[in-house]
């Protein structure tokens, strides 16, 4: 789970808040019923429906007092919604919508759902917006009589209660316990969060935050979503980390002026070294590129027949996942980035050939007239990870031939985000790493490395369209703007680097003297800190008399 902010030694007030970050969660009070599916606010109490009894609760949200319970108008009643002065039920047994006077207690208005499983609701503007789960759909209504306006894809199938902000939809996923800010229009999910609770049933929006009721916990809490923080950190992994390479000379000639420089990890806001970077022999010296990472530089000399030589490093680590959550009209200009950074990261490469004439037709067909800097850069990942699969081949051709070809690595795909987002005026650089794969001890050996856009108010968000090119919409979403806590950044990078080059996490450099064969290795080796193994392991040492067949 993301940050949660608890109760106990922290005192929060209704109407005020601390300082938080996005997906920031306090529990305010006791839900009045244990079994609350729907959540709804009137402008000063907020409503919360009991399905297994049949009732309606209205409530102070400051203080979680009833005031008043009431029939609802069905005995099934799910999500709540207030739309025009009524307040809307809906029924997921009937697929029925009943539109509920509080002045006079009557049913104003009834009408069928467009499907059975009718499991949320919310209003914006002149439209009751129906989640309903059989069709996996979203639609959008009339609020006098249920005539369908349209309708979009539901984000997942286990989504089942929504809200609206005024500009964007948010609806909760009740299985993966996550919260996503869509696209009323497209249906596109834009960010993530997680929910504070196991089971996020009823939602509603009050002053720029969510507020959530929880189906399992019986209580409800009030989520950040705006404030000065614009990511989140969670779930530290700590790690001891080592990187290796290696070169084998099988001869029979010479491997002359041997010289290799490793990328070093450094402190950065998602990721904390927790020791000193451990040489296994002491490099020549430490220095800085031109984009600012930091190298340790190697010279070996000569390197004959039969020779082996290893280069390594081991640090200690916690790295966390980061989630920024990206309001799409936050975003500034253009015009609102800074001279410096445009200048340095919107400039063209020989890896990115932004001038190229293919590469310029192609992203005015892709943008179009639009100026928002977010929707430029989504619009430009959504066609790489729709228009590019996943291939491996070796080597790194330039953008123009992988989106011809329709494949590419890791690094194709940074490579093409970078040159799309240049050529579209909006900076863009790439990090490189080193991988956890799952296991607590795991071995690292394609390694990984993506894009990072500059957005205004924002600054530098991380761009995965390798790791987004899938079919969910939540997965897309959380490659745009999020890392996960799989990674050691080693590099980052706004192109050809004087001690990298255009690679990642290495480089080296030789010359050979005759006839050689020469391998060269690199690995990435990831070992659980002391606390960081799964509480329920325990190691089993067997006899080797045991292990006999």
């Amino acid at each position: 789970m993301w940050r949660f902010i608890g109760i106990v030694g922290v005192v929060v007030l209704w109407g005020t808040s601390l300082q938080a970050a996005p997906g920031d969660a306090r529990e305010c009070f006791g839900s009045p019923c244990a079994n609350a599916l729907g959540l709804a606010f009137d402008g000063d109490h907020l409503f919360i429906s009991d399905w297994k009894e049949g009732l309606v609760f209205e409530v102070e949200p400051g203080s979680g007092k009833t005031i008043r319970s009431f029939q609802a108008p069905t005995p099934k009643p799910f999500d709540l919604t207030f739309a025009e002065n009524l307040l809307y039920v809906c029924d997921d047994y009937a697929g029925k919508i009943y539109a509920l006077n509080l002045e006079t207690m009557r049913v104003d208005r009834t009408f069928n759902a467009p499907g059975d499983r009718v499991m949320g609701l919310a209003y914006s503007d002149g439209v009751l917006y129906i989640l309903e789960s059989k069709s996996r759909q979203i639609y959008k209504v009339v609020p006098e009589d249920g005539t369908i306006l349209g309708y979009i894809p539901l984000p997942d199938e286990h989504c089942a209660s929504m809200t609206h902000d005024g500009k964007h939809l948010w609806v909760a996923n009740r299985v993966a316990d996550e919260i996503y800010m869509v696209d009323p229009e497209t249906g596109m999910v834009i960010s993530t969060l997680d929910a504070p609770g196991p089971y996020a049933a009823g939602m509603t929006w009050i002053d720029g935050r969510i507020w959530n009721v929880d189906y399992q916990l019986d209580k409800v809490f009030e989520i950040t979503t705006r404030d000065k923080e614009k990511y989140s950190l969670a779930d530290p992994r700590r790690s001891r980390v080592e990187y290796t390479w290696t070169i084998t000379n099988y001869g029979p000639g010479t491997v002359e002026d041997l010289m290799v420089n490793l990328a070093v990890p450094e402190n950065l806001p998602n990721q904390e070294l927790l020791s000193e970077v451990r040489f296994a022999a002491k490099p020549k010296k430490l220095d800085r590129d031109e984009w600012g990472s930091l190298y340790a530089l190697n010279e070996f000399g000569n390197l004959s027949a039969g020779e082996k030589l290893q280069v390594a490093y081991t640090v200690d680590v916690k790295v966390s996942a980061q989630r920024f959550l990206i309001f799409p009209e936050d975003v500034g200009s253009l015009d609102d980035i800074p001279e410096d950074v445009r200048r340095l990261y919107t400039a063209d490469g020989v890896r990115f050939r932004i001038n190229s004439p293919y590469i310029k037709k192609l992203v005015k067909e892709i943008v179009g007239d639009e100026q928002n800097p977010y929707w430029i850069a989504r619009k430009l990942y959504n066609h790489l990870i729709t228009n590019i699969e996943y291939e491996y081949i070796g080597g790194w051709d330039v953008p123009e031939v992988v989106l011809k070809r329709g494949t590419g690595s890791c690094s194709e795909y940074a490579f093409c985000m970078i040159a799309l987002c240049r050529a579209a005026g909006i900076p863009a650089r790439y990090q490189g790493s080193s991988v956890w794969r799952l296991d607590d001890a795991s071995i690292d050996e394609p390694f990984h490395r993506w894009a990072q856009i500059y957005l205004p108010n924002y600054g530098w968000i991380p761009v995965d369209p390798s790791r987004g090119a899938v079919e969910s919409p939540v997965v897309q979403a959380k490659c745009f703007g999020q890392l996960a806590n799989e990674f050691l950044i080693t590099t980052h990078s706004g192109g050809d680097s004087k001690y990298l080059r255009w690679s990642y996490n290495h480089y080296a450099n030789y010359k050979l003297n005759g006839r050689c064969k020469v391998e060269e290795d690199n690995f990435g080796f990831w070992e659980p800190l002391d606390g960081n193994a799964p509480a329920n392991y325990q190691k089993k040492v067997v006899s080797h008399k045991q292990c006999q067949p």
